[in-house]
């Protein structure tokens, strides 16, 4: 209860795909010992929280242990006929995916990672395909939400050089509804006679907008990777560019950055995670638009204000917001960084002044690099010297 509870609280907001209510009340009847795909998708639940929080302690319970019981007793085993594809199984192999790809030493390379996210991605499809009038409005919805997880998820896995499961092609991906920006209040209204269960912050509380704009950039990223090279490097830095600041200006105001300034009187800790989420996502798509088209004459500059926004952020959100969104932020953070120290190897505009303040920048960038991820016992950064020094953390 304490590992379901931490999802609740914490993981929702990126991940919000189960009713509250609905899957506490199933629990609570003792669902999970009649029904294998239930039981499978309570387990799926532990496995992730686990891998998302894996400075807490929770006993025994481990992703290895939980995928072991998961083969053990035959629960979410391939079975491709028509009957055996439904939002439960789809849901509890996403979450089995997720938890393993950031466990596993083989990480987004892992085959049983690939095979269980592939899997949800195909019976996601399937259902918004051909079954989809079978399903009331609150599945359709959580439906909607993990197809387009999958495609975030998909997207990620592309930006850094892994293979992407096969979810659509990229002109036909916005053929799926978005999903509405509905809490679990509208979605499923509590009845008198339900469990009582405490106030949450999601019952009135919809995290589907943050969902939204993460889509929308990226939307941006994938049509950036079907612009030909040769085009005019700064005319189309820049284009793709306001695009990404066009989103992060429409996000509801509770999603919108304000470093130490007051905030709208209804924002969560979780729409904290989400901000964190969204601003590092788009300041990495950024920094890929450079790497992609760059460098150009204002790209050395463009690589700084990237550097300068991420620390803002890094330094200012509380830890909890990092450690709520596992270990995902970790390699985007990676990312920019090595992207802005290539940047700064090769001197592009950047006297010994400039060179100094990058140097800087990016051991205040190691150093909170090395605290998100000194968990996972792997190298942060590893590039040549800058200026003689070997910028390694492990």
């Amino acid at each position: 209860m304490r590992l379901v509870g931490d999802w609740f609280d914490t993981i929702h907001p990126l991940a919000p795909i189960l009713l509250r209510r609905q899957f506490l009340r199933r629990l609570a009847q003792g669902l999970a010992d009649v029904d294998a795909e239930f039981c499978g998708l309570v387990i799926s639940v532990c496995a992730a929280t686990k891998a998302t929080l894996p400075r807490r302690d929770y006993g025994p319970v481990t992703v290895d242990y939980c995928v072991e019981f998961l083969d053990t007793h035959g629960l979410l085993r391939s079975q491709f006929t028509r009957d055996s594809f439904n939002i439960t199984r789809c849901i509890a192999l996403y979450n089995v995916g997720t938890a393993m790809t950031a466990t596993t030493k083989s990480g987004l390379s892992s085959m049983r990672a690939y095979h269980a996210l592939s899997e949800a991605a195909a019976g996601a499809r399937y259902l918004e395909y051909y079954r989809i009038h079978e399903h009331d409005e609150a599945e359709q919805q959580l439906l909607r939400r993990l197809v387009w997880l999958l495609f975030a998820s998909a997207c990620s896995a592309d930006i850094f050089g892994r293979l992407p499961i096969s979810l659509l092609s990229p002109d036909r991906i916005e053929n799926f509804p978005r999903p509405l920006p509905l809490s679990d209040d509208q979605m499923e209204p509590q009845s008198p006679k339900s469990c009582h269960e405490a106030p949450w912050h999601g019952d009135s509380t919809t995290y589907v907008p943050g969902l939204n704009s993460l889509s929308d950039m990226f939307l941006i990223w994938q049509e950036v990777q079907q612009v030909p090279r040769d085009v005019d490097p700064q005319t189309t830095i820049a284009r793709y560019l306001q695009k990404v600041q066009n989103v992060l200006n429409n996000l509801q105001p509770e999603l919108r950055w304000r470093g130490g300034l007051s905030r709208p009187a209804n924002v969560t800790e979780g729409h904290d995670v989400q901000i964190a989420n969204l601003f590092i996502t788009s300041l990495n798509i950024r920094s890929n638009i450079l790497q992609r088209f760059g460098p150009t004459i204002s790209t050395a500059q463009e690589h700084q204000n990237i550097v300068d926004d991420l620390l803002e952020i890094l330094y200012h959100l509380p830890q909890a917001v990092f450690d709520a969104n596992g270990s995902s932020l970790v390699p985007k953070i990676r990312d920019i960084g090595a992207a802005y120290l290539e940047q700064a190897q090769l001197g592009n505009g950047m006297g010994k002044v400039e060179i100094g303040d990058a140097r800087i920048k990016l051991e205040r960038l190691l150093r909170k690099l090395d605290d998100l991820d000194c968990w996972q016992g792997i190298g942060v950064l590893e590039s040549p010297a800058l200026e003689g020094r070997d910028m390694i953390v492990h």
